[in-house]
Formats: C-alpha cells, sequence, structure tokens
C-alpha cells in the first residue's frame, strides 16, 4: 500500500510540474528547447542575466531595476565623470540561441518617453527596438528603420513582447499586434543577448515580470 501511495504521489507531482511547463509556440519554427524560464520567484541567475546599473532586486516574484542616483549632479560628484551615469536601469540577458523564441512580460515606468528610450537591444547595440507612445521604432542592424504604431505601447503598463528570430527573419509580438519582417539586416552579428534600457530619470523602473526563451529549430 505505501508502494502504491509512494508511485502515485510521484504521478501527481509529475503531472503538476509538467502542466507549468511553459508551452512551445510559433509561427517561425516547428519545435523548440525550453533553455531558460524565470518567474523570479529565487535568486537573480547571474549566468543569464548581467546588470549594467546597480540598482538591481527580486522582489515579490518580478525583477526590479531602478536608477543608481537620484540626479546627474549626485552621480557625477560620486562617479568623477559625466557620462554613463547610471540615470536609467540597464540589464542584459545572456546566451541568447542562435535561432530562438523568446515570451515576457515587462513595463517601463517613468514620466515621459525620451528620444532613445525606453528601448530593447536584440543584440548589443543592433536591432534597436525604440518604444514610442502607441507601437515602437524598430531600427535594423544596418540601419533599416521600421515604424509601427499598432500595439498600444503605453510607460507604466504592462507589456506581453514574444521575439522570434532566425538569421534574416524576425517576429515581433507587442500586446498580440504580431509583424514578421524579413531583412538581410536581421541578424544577430554574434552577439547574443537583449538589452534592456530603461529611462532616465528618478521615477524611473523597469520591471519584468518573466521570461521564457526557446531554442528553435
Amino acid at each position: 500500500m505505501k508502494a502504491f501511495l509512494s508511485v502515485l504521489f510521484l504521478s501527481i507531482l509529475s503531472a503538476s510540474l509538467g502542466a507549468k511547463a511553459p508551452l512551445f509556440k510559433s509561427h517561425l519554427f516547428e519545435k523548440g528547447t525550453l533553455v531558460y524560464s524565470d518567474d523570479f520567484d529565487g535568486e537573480l541567475n547571474r549566468e543569464r542575466w548581467q546588470p549594467r546599473t546597480k540598482n538591481w532586486k527580486v522582489k515579490d516574484g518580478v525583477l526590479i531595476g531602478a536608477p543608481d542616483y537620484k540626479n546627474a549632479e549626485e552621480a557625477e560628484k560620486a562617479l568623477g565623470r559625466d557620462h554613463h551615469l547610471g540615470l536609467g536601469p540597464v540589464i542584459r540577458l545572456n546566451q541568447l540561441p542562435e535561432s530562438f523564441v523568446c515570451h515576457m512580460r515587462f513595463k517601463y515606468e517613468g514620466e515621459d518617453f525620451q528620444a532613445a528610450r525606453p528601448k530593447l537591444d536584440i543584440g548589443h547595440h543592433i536591432n534597436n527596438l525604440f518604444f514610442r507612445q502607441g507601437g515602437y521604432s524598430l531600427k535594423l542592424s544596418g540601419g533599416e528603420l521600421i515604424e509601427d504604431r499598432q500595439s498600444g505601447f503605453e510607460l507604466n503598463e504592462w507589456v506581453d513582447l514574444v521575439i522570434e528570430m532566425k538569421e534574416g527573419k524576425l517576429l515581433i509580438e507587442l500586446n498580440g499586434h504580431q509583424r514578421i519582417f524579413e531583412h538581410e539586416q536581421v541578424s544577430m552579428q554574434s552577439h547574443d543577448e537583449f538589452t534592456f534600457k530603461a529611462l532616465d530619470g528618478a521615477s524611473s523602473r523597469l520591471v519584468i515580470d518573466h521570461v521564457r526563451l526557446w531554442k528553435a529549430e
């Protein structure tokens, strides 16, 4: 009887864990292997995440980034320089597969949009996704600029973002609004990372609720 109960318990546990596994869905790929999933209910995964500013913490099931300093004067005095002042949180998600599917939920908080922020670099300083009122501007690796104002992006509101990518092809789905870009400038150029850059300012925060990343084929 004890053996039967043990087997039953393990079967129920296995089914429960399986039910929680993120479901792979894709428009560009047929198969995917989950390589990273995070709901931020423990310590920050330093193998995946590389904070580029200092003020980051995991709290209440989210990852939160805030400015390192209140203003430029305070930052310049502490750092002894007038650039890279940490007035807007910046963080990288590393080890992206060559072809991937990524689902994320996050929000950029702050008072108003700025010229180059908030943004998400798909690769290091390439494939720049600049978030704008109502949508985004996408600047591809070779400079091609694409505008989209149909996704309803807003500051201080949760955003559901799906990015699917392989060489020459990029899918962006923002709040359910989807576009596929086929262009020779769609390339990671061996830079396997996302770089999140929030607004500059005392009220700025980047709050990330979850991330799912699959190696796709």
